[in-house]
């Protein structure tokens, strides 16, 4: 977490920490892994004899698990000298590396705290960055670099080819792993102006966006079609008109540091054989101590912490499948998928990218929703989302409980979660119903200075019953029978 998220949570009346990982969190250090490396005194050398950096295992331990867990133990014990109890509830709210974090903790070190909101995590760290600079070795083997404008032009193609599976009023997939078989070859020939001049399709520039698509065969899925591929398959344009790769920065720099130890390269010589090399060089050094993907989450369980993770199914950097692998694991290790929900949910937020953004609607308030599952034992099935049609209209949708999709019922205002259900979920245990002395939710905690920790109080499920009534309002206007509900 940066100083954003933290400030957010002050303002709504948290005791809220935040970590760097054990390094400078300034964002134009995010993407600099030359920490990774010790002292350049010492060094150890090659067969050749050249210069040979040693990593600083100190600190890439702090970054894999060593950070968060001091950052809650610090801050609890903070937390209890200052206010002079210690907090009811503790919660982990973290995306990406935040979300790799929540996982640590969860398949580690669980009661450290009472609930764990996981964004798109990079579980398989590893195989994140690593896979990250396939986009680029694709180009590398075609000797074909697409502009940000191309590979616009595909993307824009293969959407229209899915519209069986879009919600058409906000021009989002819902599901592009059903879409019907797309090639990009199908464009091969045909024309369009980029930049201000004509451009060609070619049989390399198709081979290059199916290679993207497809990913490093069995190693880490590729990009869907309707996802940005610009941040993964950037390039650079030079003065002449000829262009070279642009490769994220991030995995730059880990290829760089972690995998070359600073030795010289050229990214424009990567290909296919060299990245697997390296991949597996990079697997055996820190797959055991960066990557979070164990399945086993029988600490979770037995805790009786909460997890849930959303994932934009739109995500440009780290693909929304990387959760999904994870979830089908766990379920294959934890007794199946009933079993599981009880600790464990996942939520995909289709048109939604990177730990937010894009044209889906994004997460409203998931810690919400994680603090009334562990507070009010009430797990979501769904989670709350908002975003902006193309007209500015404020859209409503439901993120539906994985495997079940949001389909419109046919009938009612399309922007209104109301009218959309969520179909093909699992068929689970209906709940006992429970009374409780007052149906209120205490989502976030205030601690103040006399020492009494107090709720900002709301009515709990109000909202949700004003949806269903609003839903309810707009099916039976639709019907165009004259009726009107006030």
């Amino acid at each position: 977490m940066f100083g954003a998220h933290l400030g957010a949570a002050v303002k709504d009346g948290w005791a809220a920490v935040s970590t760097d990982g054990g390094h400078n969190a300034d964002l134009d250090r995010l993407t600099d892994a030359s920490w990774m490396l010790s002292d350049p005194g010492e060094e150890s050398r090659n067969k050749d004899g050249s210069r040979l950096a040693r990593f600083n295992w100190g600190l890439i331990h702090n970054l894999a698990s060593r950070s968060p867990v001091d950052q809650v133990l610090v801050a609890k014990s903070i937390i209890e000298q200052y206010f002079g109890e210690k907090p009811h509830h503790s919660y982990w709210n973290g995306c990406s590396t935040g979300g790799r974090q929540g996982y640590a903790i969860a398949q580690k070190y669980p009661d450290l705290v009472d609930g764990i909101l996981a964004a798109a995590p990079a579980v398989s760290f590893v195989n994140v960055v690593m896979g990250a600079l396939w986009p680029q070795v694709a180009m590398n083997t075609a000797k074909t670099y697409l502009s940000n404008c191309e590979l616009e032009y595909f993307r824009a193609h293969a959407i229209k080819a899915c519209e069986v599976n879009m919600d058409t009023s906000i021009g989002i997939l819902h599901d592009p792993s059903s879409c019907p078989h797309w090639s990009p070859e199908e464009l091969v020939g045909s024309a369009f102006e980029c930049e201000g001049r004509k451009v060609v399709v070619t049989d390399a520039m198709a081979q290059v966006l199916q290679s993207i698509h497809d990913g490093p065969a069995g190693r880490f899925p590729g990009l869907d079609w309707g996802v940005p591929m610009t941040t993964l398959a950037n390039t650079s344009t030079h003065h002449d008109g000829s262009r070279s790769p642009a490769p994220f920065r991030i995995s730059a720099s880990w290829l760089k540091y972690a995998v070359l130890r600073d030795q010289p390269h050229d990214i424009a010589d990567l290909d296919e054989e060299r990245l697997n090399h390296y991949w597996v060089s990079a697997l055996a050094d820190f797959g055991g101590v960066l990557n979070t993907d164990d399945p086993d989450l029988s600490k979770l369980r037995d805790s009786k912490t909460k997890m849930i993770t959303w994932h934009g199914i739109d995500d440009q950097m780290i693909p929304y499948q990387n959760s999904l692998d994870y979830r089908k694991k766990t379920e294959g290790v934890m007794g199946g998928a009933v079993e599981v929900d009880d600790y464990f949910r996942l939520f995909l937020a289709p048109g939604v990218t990177h730990c937010g953004g894009g044209v889906g609607p994004n997460p409203k308030d998931p810690l919400d929703a994680l603090i009334h599952w562990v507070e009010d034992n009430d797990p979501p099935d769904t989670l709350d989302a908002e975003g902006l049609d193309v007209q500015g209209e404020l859209v409503s949708r439901d993120l539906c409980l994985w495997p079940a999709t949001a389909q419109y019922l046919g009938i009612g205002n399309v922007n209104r979660a109301s009218s959309w259900s969520c179909v093909g979920g699992i068929q689970r245990p209906a709940a006992p119903e429970q009374v409780t002395e007052n149906e209120f939710d205490y989502g976030t905690m205030q601690q103040p200075q006399d020492g009494h920790i107090h709720g900002n109080v709301k009515e709990h499920g109000s909202d949700r019953t004003q949806q269903i009534l609003g839903g309810l309002k707009d099916r039976i206007e639709a019907l165009g029978m004259g009726l009107r509900v006030d």
